[in-house]
């Protein structure tokens, strides 16, 4: 019986034990039933509020994107409004530039016939000075020829006065001999010395007429010199004056083509100065349209970064895990980015080496002017 008793308390007590161990477990899934409701309630809660946090975000970027939409359009019509007035710009610059051309041609045209028109007065000049050189030729000529003819004139009326004078001295000597024939009769002696006289005044007759036989045909001889001296000088003078007539003729022709050279100069240093002007304004289109380009990236680039920041502070919002240094480390991931470094703007190459250009501009026309 004790045996017995013992068991059905034995039994009793783990009966006990065992709704006691019941209903802490019973009281235990109550509690942890309790918390996983108010858990789950908190998780719903906390989704539903990330959820219109994520809505309101939402709403607010599509009014940001209408916004920014809206400033792109009006860019993008002032951007056009711009294209156009460059456009009529440079039909008004390539009118203007025709219309200069056209002027420089005319200009040209003008002074080609202003060089005809110059060279045919300068061949009626030359026509006219060689005509008045020939006239003035055939009157020296005739001077000369009238010269020698009133030369020749005066040796014949010399020479006639000569032979008039030996006609009239023979004549007194024939009137003499008869007078001395006749005296020769009273006067034997003075006959022989009147003989002796005359032979010696003969002889000096003789001599006298010699010499100025002599003298007129020294004077002939310097004379025909005279007049072939004159007659080489008149051909040097005109060989001269051809020479310089040539000269002057060449150095005219030198100075037309120095001025053609100068101004074929000017016209390509115009044409080269418009040609680098045109590439300066090609680069600065060039290079504002790269620059539009890096903005509208830098924007792009931008607003997904803030995008990738939000969507990671509502991720640790929602998970209630708050980094701020995981999220600095983000923020200086995003921020890295080469379109927000100062770099991205000294990558442009596309600018010509307008330096090097004008150096060279200035020595050629330093040659130019030294030629």
């Amino acid at each position: 019986m004790p045996e017995l008793q013992e068991s059905a308390d034995n039994t009793a007590g783990a009966v006990e034990a065992a709704n006691q161990m019941k209903a802490a477990n019973d009281k235990r899934a109550a509690a942890e039933e309790r918390k996983a409701m108010e858990a789950e309630a908190r998780q719903k809660l906390e989704k539903q509020i990330a959820q219109e946090e994520f809505h309101k975000a939402q709403q607010d970027l599509k009014k940001k994107a209408k916004a920014n939409a809206e400033k792109e359009r009006l860019a993008y019509e002032r951007q056009l409004a711009d294209t156009e007035k460059k456009k009529q710009a440079e039909v008004e610059k390539e009118r203007k530039r025709e219309a200069a051309y056209a002027e420089q041609t005319a200009r040209k045209e003008e002074m080609r016939a202003q060089d005809l028109k110059r060279m045919d007065m300068m061949e009626q000049q030359k026509g006219q000075f060689q005509q008045a050189m020939h006239e003035k030729k055939d009157a020296r000529d005739l001077r000369i020829y009238t010269s020698m003819e009133k030369n020749q004139e005066i040796e014949r009326k010399k020479r006639q006065d000569f032979e008039e004078r030996c006609r009239q001295e023979q004549i007194r000597e024939e009137r003499m001999g008869q007078a001395r024939a006749m005296e020769q009769e009273e006067a034997a002696k003075k006959s022989f010395q009147l003989m002796m006289r005359r032979k010696v005044i003969q002889d000096e007759a003789a001599r006298k007429a010699e010499e100025r036989r002599d003298c007129i045909v020294e004077q002939q001889e310097e004379t025909e010199g005279r007049l072939l001296e004159h007659e080489q000088k008149k051909e040097r003078y005109l060989d001269f004056k051809r020479e310089l007539d040539g000269l002057r003729l060449k150095n005219k022709e030198i100075n037309v083509e120095r001025q053609r050279r100068k101004e074929e100069h000017n016209r390509e240093t115009t044409a080269e100065q418009v040609r680098r002007k045109d590439e300066k304004m090609e680069w600065l289109q060039s290079e504002r349209k790269r620059l539009w380009q890096i903005r509208r990236a830098t924007q792009t680039e931008a607003y997904r970064a803030r995008e990738l920041v939000k969507n990671e502070i509502m991720r640790q919002r929602v998970a209630s895990k708050f980094n701020s240094a995981d999220l600095s480390k983000h923020v200086d991931v995003h921020l890295n980015h080469d379109l927000f470094t100062p770099k991205i703007l000294q990558t442009s190459s596309s600018m010509p080496l307008l330096k090097g250009a004008q150096a060279a501009d200035s020595l050629a026309q330093e040659d130019f002017s030294g030629d």
